[in-house]
């Protein structure tokens, strides 16, 4: 797994941290505090993130929120793919 978010609608993000349900992801588009950014996981795992802000930096946006409702599969692929594990 690549930790690659395809945002709904458009854009993509990669997954930067994770600690239990809170998700730290770098975006191609940013999305105002309390907006539902929902989204899928390596093309598999469909997700939303309730989010608690987001902020430019560089050439992409730091967005930072917390999972909803996710799946235990969701929760384990985040965590797998902020420390870069792949299954074998």
């Amino acid at each position: 797994m690549s930790g690659l978010i395809r945002w709904s609608g458009d854009g993509e993000a990669t997954v930067v941290a994770v600690d239990a349900i809170q998700v730290t992801v770098r975006s191609t588009r940013p999305f105002p505090p309390g907006a539902p950014a929902q989204g899928t996981l390596d093309e598999a795992l469909p997700f939303t993130l309730k989010v608690a802000g987001s902020r430019k930096e560089a050439d992409a946006f730091v967005v930072r929120g917390r999972l909803v409702s996710a799946t235990v599969a969701v929760r384990e692929a985040f965590a797998r793919a902020a420390t870069g594990v792949n299954p074998s």
